[in-house]
């Protein structure tokens, strides 16, 4: 059997063993746009405060969305 991870718990009901959850903040800065905490936040000079995802669906095409 695995060691778990420092701070995690084993999952359970998954079928198998050696699956260990770790759940921890993100120090990845928020996007003012989507709120989404993101590495490439600021990443573009024209939207310092922007994910280049929000720069892209504001400049750009946007992303393509499928509807079921």
């Amino acid at each position: 059997m695995a060691l778990a991870p420092l701070g995690a718990v084993a999952a359970t009901n998954t079928g198998r063993s050696g699956v260990w959850i770790l759940a921890q903040a993100s120090a990845d800065p928020k996007c003012v746009r989507c709120w989404h905490r993101r590495p490439d936040v600021g990443s573009d000079a024209r939207h310092p405060l922007l994910c280049a995802r929000c720069v892209g669906n504001i400049e750009g095409p946007g992303e393509r969305r499928k509807f079921v």
